[in-house]
């Protein structure tokens, strides 16, 4: 037998058990996911990474759910607790980041070469200001704490299922307005 044909033959079965082996282990992963939010009778799940708040590092993956009354951050074999009388308001709000690099034309110094010469070169790839917008998005809940004001920001950039605990919130959410003495 040809030594390209078993080559070939190797290559595609190690391919269809990479593709077999990965969904397998996607699926035994939201098994364990959805046992895990059946068993903290949990009615929502999300997995967000740390921005302030906790007592925990920035950016750490943290799974969060909406158990019956409170909700649980899970980062790193810790949980927190939150307890949903203390929660006072639950938002998602933007950064917006503004950057500002310079970038020189290579292609644009080849073309003013070509056509110009050195002349054309230095103008076609002088350095121009290119500008890039960034926006972030924080999912952020305000609570009390012996009547002191808290945040626990989690980052959601790109995430949409963080509009759920908001609208939750909302929903839920039938106390009278609180009062705090400055």
């Amino acid at each position: 037998m040809d030594p390209v044909v078993i080559f070939l033959l190797i290559f595609i079965f190690f391919c269809l058990f990479m593709v077999y082996y990965t969904s397998y282990q996607k699926s035994k992963s939201k098994k364990q996911l959805l046992a895990l939010k059946k068993e903290k009778n949990a009615t929502l799940f999300i997995a967000l990474s740390h921005f302030y708040g906790l007592p925990i590092a920035e950016n750490v993956l943290i799974q969060l759910f909406s158990c019956p009354d409170e909700y649980e951050f899970l980062a790193n074999g810790n949980t927190f607790k939150l307890s949903k009388n203390k929660v006072t308001d639950i938002t998602i709000t933007n950064d917006i980041e503004i950057q500002k690099n310079n970038v020189s034309s290579i292609g644009g110094a080849v073309g003013g070469a070509l056509l110009f010469g050195p002349i054309g070169a230095m103008i076609g790839g002088r350095s121009k200001e290119k500008t890039s917008k960034i926006v972030n998005s924080y999912l952020i809940f305000t609570f009390l704490d012996k009547d002191e004001i808290k945040y626990i920001a989690l980052n959601c950039t790109g995430n949409f299922q963080a509009s759920k605990f908001v609208n939750e919130f909302k929903k839920y959410n039938n106390k009278a307005s609180t009062t705090i003495e400055l």
